[in-house]
């Protein structure tokens, strides 16, 4: 979730041999995948994820279930999940399990006045939890997910993008959320992500990015909006099926929201990934 991976791999592509790179267009993880087996790797700027996947088409190509299992090591917490996932057409259903060890757990008592939370912007967040120094903020427990997603192609340079989910979780109340980069209570949030792609085979795809949340505060639901952009292009590291993902969201105005580890009044998000077939 930093700027070092996305300079780290850029660095690495300019190195390579161009008919490496052009080898598969670098929008072709908007066209989806065949059928079979797969392990799958993701660096995520803070952590690294392996998935094994069964993807298995039925009446035709366009319709798919897949099975997915993952673990994630990340700076700040481990997690291990499974995913199931009905794809018929432009359609997905998904239902998801998980657990989640987070070893630098950030919760604070509730503000005065009526505030949320006392001293939980992102300096006074940057005060408390230092990068390199233990923490005694701790914290264990499950989550479960149900999304429904539509991923349909307008025509041959645009694709709109547009899921629905509603996670729970068991989480401390008034914490942290290191992946949304919100603070909320635990329970059950909703959560909306739209992007229109603007893409191309010779250099992937970028577009706008809208995320609405519904999320849990003192016995009642906040709405959330934060917006950004999603981009994404072939790197070339392997000889298929890699891809280099940046999304980036910002919430103007709240003094709460963004990566605060790395000094940014934003989320941002750097993924790479790699895709074997097996």
């Amino acid at each position: 979730m930093n700027m070092r991976g996305l300079v780290f791999v850029l660095s690495l592509l300019m190195l390579l041999p161009a008919s490496v790179r052009a080898d598969q267009a670098r929008d072709w993880l908007l066209n989806g995948s065949p059928g079979g087996n797969y392990a799958i790797l993701d660096y995520l700027g803070a952590g690294a994820q392996l998935s094994l996947e069964r993807r298995q088409p039925f009446f035709g190509g366009a319709n798919v279930f897949t099975l997915n299992g993952s673990t994630l090591i990340g700076q700040y917490s481990a997690q291990a999940q499974a995913t199931a996932a009905l794809r018929v057409l432009i359609v997905e259903l998904s239902g998801t399990i998980g657990y989640r060890t987070l070893w630098r757990n950030l919760a604070y008592e509730r503000g005065d006045n009526g505030a949320y939370c006392k001293d939980c912007d992102r300096p006074a967040r940057r005060d408390s939890d230092p990068i390199f120094d233990p923490t005694s903020g701790h914290a264990k427990y499950p989550y479960a997910e149900a999304g429904a997603s539509l991923l349909l192609p307008l025509n041959e340079w645009m694709v709109f993008g547009s899921a629905f989910l509603a996670h729970w979780e068991d989480s401390p109340d008034r914490s942290f959320d290191q992946i949304y980069t919100y603070l909320h209570d635990g329970g059950l949030m909703y959560i909306s992500e739209t992007t229109l792609m603007f893409k191309h085979r010779k250099w992937g795809g970028i577009g706008p990015y809208l995320q609405i949340m519904s999320i849990p505060r003192d016995n009642r639901h906040e709405l959330q909006v934060a917006a950004g952009l999603n981009a994404l292009t072939r790197v070339g590291l392997i000889a298929r099926n890699d891809a280099l993902v940046v999304s980036l969201l910002m919430r103007p105005g709240d003094g709460s929201y963004g990566n605060h580890w790395y000094y940014m009044p934003a989320r941002l998000i750097v993924a790479y990934r790699m895709s074997f077939a097996l």
